[in-house]
């Protein structure tokens, strides 16, 4: 059974069904489901990624044009930082079970390139330290609130018996 699928503003239309970036929907006509639940805190955390992957992408344009060697190191952190943004922010909506390890990457990242740009006078490499160090935090808050989260769900299935099954579904 053959499917055609085609993007559309970020939906993928099938010629059994839809999937679209707000879940819920049938898949390709097979009765197979995946939710993406869009919570404000995690709409905000994926702004905040999505800018700091633009400023890495501008910071990098920018040090490629002033041709300098000195620049390589920065030219690949932001590279880097930009292309693990693009993966946290398909993981993060679809609340893949790879999410929390995908951010702590991507943050470790952004802390390593912003001390890069930090070490670099030019203004789009401080603006673009200081955009990560935004990114940074703003991880660091989504990921703390993800564990409070997580702790409070365990400690309500205890009550009800269902830790057991609980800790063999868990990410």
């Amino acid at each position: 059974m053959s499917q055609n699928f085609q993007s559309t503003s970020g939906q993928m239309q099938g010629t059994g069904g839809q999937m679209s970036q707000t879940g819920g929907q049938q898949m390709g006509g097979q009765g197979m489901r995946f939710s993406e639940i869009e919570t404000p805190q995690m709409r905000e955390m994926t702004q905040t990624i999505h800018r700091a992957a633009m400023t890495c992408e501008w910071c990098a344009d920018q040090c490629i044009q002033e041709a300098d060697p000195m620049m390589i190191e920065c030219i690949q952190m932001c590279e880097d930082v930009s292309e693990l943004a693009e993966v946290a922010e398909t993981f993060v909506p679809r609340q893949s079970r790879f999410e929390r390890s995908v951010l702590q990457t991507l943050q470790q990242a952004m802390q390593a390139c912003a001390q890069e740009c930090g070490r670099h006078s030019h203004a789009h490499c401080q603006e673009c330290a200081e955009e990560l160090h935004r990114a940074t935090d703003a991880i660091q808050q989504y990921l703390s609130m993800g564990q409070q989260g997580q702790s409070m769900q365990q400690g309500q299935m205890q009550g009800s018996g269902m830790q057991g099954g609980m800790q063999m579904m868990s990410r």
